[in-house]
């Protein structure tokens, strides 16, 4: 089917993702191995890595550490860098960490993956970078205005991915996806914090309602990266995202309605700053370009992540 990955591109391929203990960087390596390819999860540490299954090895390693990256590609044929802070909270805790992990350590991938001459690396942004933008949807050539240190550095890895490609002829793409939701997301986004919330019968105390955003299920996510790695053009920025704007309120309202059951909602529009009011993507370039387009609703998706959450210990009496 257009827009599917080719298996016989990836079989036996050997493929790095930095980051697989982190929420897509998990589901993308199960897909990645889902069509026979080696892969590598390069993670801090082996303990709780979310992906698992033959072909998928760990590799412990540290995107500070450029030595332990350059040992990590060695004979890599495509190589996913997603390893970032990218819990909003902490990057703002944590601002000196966040540009080392976020911006030195992309370096650090760039410089390891160009000594070990890797064909083909994915540097995995975010639609954070475009900030507050009066015009919506937003197009991969709308102007990004980072507000935070989390944009800023991921916009500087950009930055960086894109003067490797044009100085040493590295064959670089580049994702900017809209927020994903799905199973094994960590409860401090948005989704999975309602949900617990829900399945626990607790009151769900919210800030403003009526910020949107543009939210498409994991699996389509990591597909478009993996659309990426085999058929990407270098140099280029793509959007992987539902096109659909949805309020915070109608995201709760939705989760409740699909779990069955009645929210208690508190919204305090004044509870905290409110930094993007509005943010959807247009996908228009993944489509005519690499096939891609959002394949799960935003209801089959979220049926999909409450199984998985009522499947768990802490959630299955609810």
């Amino acid at each position: 089917m257009r827009g599917d990955p080719n298996p016989s591109f990836w079989k036996d391929k050997t493929t790095l993702v930095t980051g697989a203990t982190g929420f897509a960087g998990g589901h993308l390596a199960e897909y990645l191995q889902s069509m026979h390819s080696e892969v590598r999860c390069f993670v801090r540490s082996g303990q709780n890595l979310a992906a698992n299954g033959p072909g998928i090895k760990t590799v412990v390693g540290d995107v500070q550490d450029y030595q332990s990256l350059v040992e990590a590609l060695k004979g890599v044929d495509v190589a996913f860098h997603l390893a970032a802070i990218t819990v909003i909270p902490e990057t703002r805790a944590k601002v000196f960490n966040t540009f080392s992990t976020n911006s030195l350590g992309t370096l650090n991938f760039l410089m390891a993956a160009r000594e070990r001459h890797v064909p083909k690396l994915v540097y995995v942004s975010t639609c954070h970078v475009y900030g507050k933008q009066n015009k919506v949807p937003i197009r991969e050539d709308t102007p990004p205005k980072p507000i935070d240190i989390y944009s800023a550095s991921k916009l500087a890895g950009e930055s960086l991915a894109l003067s490797f490609a044009e100085m040493y002829q590295m064959d670089i793409s580049i994702s900017r996806a809209f927020n994903h939701y799905g199973p094994r997301q960590r409860p401090d986004f948005l989704i999975p914090s309602v949900i617990l919330r829900l399945l626990k019968h607790e009151t769900l105390k919210m800030g403003n309602p009526n910020p949107t955003r543009d939210f498409a299920f994991v699996d389509d996510i990591v597909r478009g990266y993996t659309l990426l790695g085999e058929r990407g053009t270098s140099s280029e920025i793509y959007h992987f995202c539902s096109g659909v704007e949805r309020s915070v309120k109608q995201i709760a309202n939705s989760i409740a309605e699909i779990a069955g059951v009645k929210p208690d909602i508190r919204w305090n529009p004044e509870a905290r700053r409110v930094d993007i009011q509005r943010s959807v993507g247009d996908n228009t370039k993944a489509r005519k370009e690499l096939g891609w387009q959002p394949r799960v609703s935003f209801e089959d998706g979220m049926k999909k992540t409450l199984a998985w959450y009522r499947s768990q210990p802490l959630t299955k009496r609810a």
